[in-house]
């Protein structure tokens, strides 16, 4: 289970980022895991690419997006 800390900034936990990449990626369709890290970090200026490759990694872990070719592919979502 994923938990937060009580004084932890909720906009900076991993299950948050990982919905913002979902956004993305469902409004965008399949598209290269760079591309949308530039688009990540390019509309959500307070975040790092460490953030958003610990989102992916979350979500890939959940099974909820696979990646074939660099490029992001969601599922089971």
């Amino acid at each position: 289970m994923v938990n937060a800390h009580i004084e932890m900034d909720l906009n900076n936990h991993v299950s948050v980022i990982s919905s913002k990449i979902i956004q993305l990626i469902k409004a965008g369709g399949e598209m290269i895991i760079e591309t949308l890290m530039k688009q990540f970090l390019k509309k959500y200026e307070n975040y790092t690419p460490d953030q958003f490759m610990e989102g992916i990694l979350f979500l890939f872990s959940l099974g909820c997006l696979t990646i074939n070719d660099y490029k992001v592919i969601l599922k089971n979502v």
